[in-house]
């Protein structure tokens, strides 16, 4: 049985527009546009992912919710997050592959939270709303096709702490089980693991049994974490 051909590279110029940095600046115009317009012309339980949400049709929540942020504080840390990590990402694959990954990680994620939500009402607090389930796809992927990159992360925001990407993915898995484990201790109240865990998932899916078998990869450029 023949070895199927790696795909071609997509064009990667430099003065490029950055889908990274598109979608940082879109979810940051949609959180403007969340707190101020949005109230006064929708119910934002129309847009939030939530399990009554989808019981009642609303499949839009699927995508909408990945706009729309629970304060200004969750919102920086999410695209502070995407920007060191999907820029890598997007050279290394492309833009539409990253899309790609990005959003179906959303989308599995907000998924695997409203099933774990119909499953064991003990995980439910409302609506949900975030990048992170995307997020975690990219960082997912980041650390696939990336596993010995050195990193470095701060700790509490202060101390910083030198890491290979592949432990970064080992911490994201056990944080992020201890949270799936104790829903309503400090590890995991009011934060959607589920989420999160179908994000990580979609980005190790894509990335083992796509992107490393048949993309053939663009080497990351400079520093980008």
């Amino acid at each position: 049985m023949s070895e199927k051909k790696r795909e071609d590279l997509e064009p990667r110029a430099r003065w490029g527009l950055s889908i990274t940095v598109v979608l940082v600046v879109l979810n940051i115009l949609a959180y403007i546009f969340q707190i101020t317009v949005l109230p006064k012309v929708l119910d934002p339980r129309f847009v939030e992912l939530s399990l009554p949400g989808i019981a009642h049709g609303y499949y839009w929540q699927l995508v909408t919710y990945q706009f729309m942020h629970g304060g200004w504080i969750h919102l920086l840390l999410n695209c502070w997050a995407l920007f060191l990590f999907g820029r890598p990402v997007e050279w290394a694959v492309g833009k539409s592959r990253f899309l790609m990954v990005y959003f179906l990680s959303g989308i599995f994620g907000g998924l695997l939270q409203v099933m774990a939500c119909f499953l064991w009402p003990y995980y439910y607090y409302g609506g949900t709303v975030g990048a992170s389930a995307g997020l975690f796809g990219i960082i997912a992927s980041f650390t696939m096709l990336f596993p010995e990159q050195q990193l470095v992360m701060l700790l509490y925001f202060v101390l910083p702490v030198k890491m290979r990407a592949k432990t970064l993915l080992a911490v994201l898995l056990i944080t992020t089980g201890l949270g799936i484990s104790y829903p309503r201790s400090f590890l995991g109240g009011n934060v959607a693991h589920f989420a999160h865990l179908g994000g990580i998932l979609t980005g190790l899916a894509f990335s083992r049994f796509y992107f490393l078998k048949y993309v053939q990869l663009a080497e990351p450029e400079g520093d980008a974490v």
